[in-house]
């Protein structure tokens, strides 16, 4: 059966879809899909009546309709890893938000707005549905490195580095999200307390450190810090084998940035904010 598009401006529709992707995932969500306040309307889209994703469409003072596409099984992830997913789309994640954005596009237009606009990674299903769209990037905000603790290797710029005293400070379970929780911290002689740690959570097979969150530091430059993300990897590969990738989270920080490229992370995704002009109403 074709992709079916709900429009729906019930003050109510936010909940009831909640409450529906709650009950189909197993998962105890009790909370309004975004703020009601500004909200035109959400648009559903359904396959043989299953939710797979919804786009709610509030307006702003400067003519523009803002968005957040959502794919249903991306949205459970989230809620059980506890951060954004950062996989690349697959073709049916692609074309179901490439459909919801489109359907908010006409209602946006319909409603007098001449651009929609909405956030998403460059290579996630809100990227991927931009380009085929013809949306353009006008922002970028973020971006996110990965290491595979298996095989990293030292680079050559951290084997050169002054070295450092790295201690694991904890390594713990966690319970949400349910996992394991490892901090790093580096010290340096005479000081009691670090003067900078990362904290990493690692869900399943995957290991995740939000730069914003879990990056403390002082006076320490991107080369103590690349020699400290060093440490966690190295950690991460010792002590919690079952984590194969880690993935960082950096919030256009120019410090870390360079850290985690001097330490090796690849740069994988970017952040970004896309426009799409919307034509008159015909």
């Amino acid at each position: 059966m074709d992709l079916v598009l709900e429009w729906d401006r019930h003050p109510g529709t936010g909940l009831r879809l909640a409450n529906e992707l709650a009950g189909a995932a197993g998962l105890a969500v009790a909370e309004d899909l975004g703020p009601a306040r500004g909200r035109l309307g959400i648009l559903a889209a359904r396959r043989d009546g299953e939710l797979l994703g919804w786009a709610a469409l509030t307006g702003d003072e400067h003519a523009r309709a803002l968005t957040e596409p959502v794919y249903v099984s991306r949205y459970a992830r989230r809620i059980r890893l506890g951060h954004y997913d950062f996989e690349p789309a697959t073709a049916a994640e692609e074309a179901v938000v490439k459909a919801l954005l489109a359907g908010a596009a006409g209602q946006a237009r319909a409603l007098g707005y001449r651009v929609l606009r909405w956030r998403g990674t460059d290579i996630g299903p809100e990227g991927r549905a931009a380009a085929a769209l013809g949306a353009v990037a006008v922002g970028e905000h973020a971006r996110v490195w990965t290491a595979e603790p298996r095989t990293w290797r030292a680079p050559m710029a951290l084997s050169f580095a002054e070295p450092v005293d790295c201690v694991l400070h904890a390594l713990a379970e966690s319970t949400e999200p349910a996992g394991e929780a490892l901090v790093v911290a580096l010290l340096t002689p005479g000081s009691v307390d670090p003067v900078a740690s990362v904290a990493t959570s690692v869900v399943g097979s995957a290991a995740y450190i939000d730069a914003g969150e879990g990056f403390t530091y002082q006076d320490v430059d991107p080369g103590g810090l690349a020699a400290l993300v060093g440490a966690v990897i190295t950690e991460l590969h010792d002590q919690v084998p079952q984590a194969l990738v880690l993935r960082v989270f950096e919030h256009d920080d120019q410090r870390v940035r360079t850290a985690l490229a001097t330490a090796g992370l690849t740069l994988s995704a970017r952040c970004r904010d896309y426009e799409l002009a919307l034509g008159a109403a015909g």
